[in-house]
């Protein structure tokens, strides 16, 4: 059986950066949503006002959004990635503003 070499395509460079800095971003708005849920526990359970049901679920939600956008944008080396990546600075950029500035 002849083997069949297929060639992987690179991203560029300035996507691979996009990349990176997509991908800190998605991690750490998984800890902005597990650091919100401990918070709300404790603060439930010690009868405090907590940061509430909505900044809960909103950064759960977040959180989603932008591990999907990151899975697609390491995923992809095309047109793709780059999209998925600044959705996921967008989500990310909405969330903080949203949630910790406003």
């Amino acid at each position: 059986m002849a083997e069949v070499e297929v060639e992987a395509k690179r991203p560029s460079r300035t996507h691979g950066i996009l990349r990176a800095v997509s991908g800190v971003l998605a991690v750490g708005m998984v800890l902005l949503a597990l650091g919100n849920i401990g918070v709300q526990f404790y603060a439930n359970s010690r009868d405090l006002p907590g940061p509430g049901g909505l900044s809960v679920t909103a950064h759960v939600v977040a959180a989603l959004l932008v591990i999907t956008g990151q899975i697609v944008a390491d995923r992809y080396a095309d047109w793709r990635a780059p999209v998925a990546s600044l959705a996921v600075l967008l989500v990310s950029a909405a969330t903080l503003w949203t949630f910790w500035w406003a």
